[in-house]
C-alpha cells in the first residue's frame, strides 16, 4: 500500500487532467470472447499476458524475448497465452525469439481502438518494458479495464503505478526481479483483481467530470474565501 504522501502527490499531479480517451470501462469480459473473435479458444482457460503497442526496439522487446524465456522455465507452459497486440519492424525478429515458447504466443496484429477495451477486460496482466515512456497510455487503458501492470521502474510509468498495489515495478533491465513480479501475478489471481481494482477506481480521476468537478470545487472555495475576508 503507498503512503498517504505518494498517493496525495500523484493526484495532486492528475486532479485537473481528463483523459476522455481512457474511461473506465463497463464489464466486457466474456469467457469465450478469444474462440468467438481471434478463433483460439484454448486462450479463454490460460493467464492471458497482454502486450499492447509497437513492435519497435525503443519499446523493450530485446529485454522482453529474453525474460519471457526465462519466466517459462520456471511456469508450465500450458497455462500462459502471449497476446501481441501491434505491428511494426521488429515483428519477424520477435516471432524468431519467441519461437520456442510456441504454441503459447499470438500476434494479434493492429488491433482497431473500438476494439481495445475489450482486449483489455479480457486479459489479465498488461505487461510493458518500454524504459522510455512519458506517460504510459497503455497503463491507463489497462487500469481502466481493471487489469494490473508490469512495468519498469522508469520513465513516466512511475506516475502511475504505486508498486504493490495497483501493479509491479521491477528494476529495469533485472531478468529476475521481472520474473519474481510476474511469477507473483501468475500465482495470485485474488491479488491481480484486488490490483485492477485499485487501478479502475484510480482512473475515476482522470474524467473530465472529475477534472470540471475539483476546478468547481476550487473555484468555490476561492470564493468562499474572498467572502470572508475584510470588509
Amino acid at each position: 500500500m503507498p503512503n498517504s504522501s505518494t498517493l496525495a502527490s500523484k493526484h495532486s499531479i492528475c486532479q485537473f487532467s481528463g483523459f476522455r480517451c481512457c474511461p473506465v470501462q463497463p464489464n466486457l469480459r466474456h469467457p469465450h470472447y478469444f474462440a468467438q473473435n481471434y478463433g483460439l479458444p484454448q486462450v479463454d482457460a490460460q493467464l492471458k499476458l497482454l502486450f499492447v503497442g509497437r513492435l519497435t526496439p525503443d519499446k523493450g522487446w530485446g529485454f522482453t524475448c529474453k525474460a519471457l524465456e526465462v519466466f517459462f522455465q520456471t511456469t508450465p507452459a500450458d497455462q500462459i497465452a502471449l497476446l501481441i497486440a501491434g505491428d511494426g519492424s521488429m515483428r519477424d525478429e520477435i516471432a524468431q525469439a519467441l519461437q520456442p515458447l510456441t504454441p503459447h504466443v499470438h500476434f494479434l496484429g493492429r488491433v482497431a481502438p473500438q476494439q481495445v477495451p475489450a482486449l483489455y477486460a479480457n486479459s489479465d496482466i498488461h505487461v510493458t518494458t518500454s524504459e522510455k515512456e512519458a506517460r504510459g497510455l497503455t497503463v491507463l487503458e489497462a487500469f481502466a479495464s481493471a487489469i494490473p501492470v508490469l512495468a519498469p521502474r522508469a520513465g513516466g510509468l512511475m506516475e502511475n503505478i504505486n508498486d504493490g498495489w495497483n501493479g509491479f515495478l521491477y528494476e529495469p533491465q533485472s531478468i529476475p526481479d521481472f520474473v519474481d513480479k510476474l511469477q507473483q501475478l501468475h500465482q495470485s489471481p485474488q491479488q491481480r483483481q484486488q490490483m485492477g481494482q485499485r487501478g479502475k477506481e484510480q482512473m475515476e480521476d482522470y474524467s473530465w467530470e472529475k477534472a470540471v468537478q475539483n476546478l468547481v470545487s476550487l473555484w468555490q472555495a476561492e470564493i468562499a474565501s474572498l467572502s470572508l475576508g475584510p470588509e
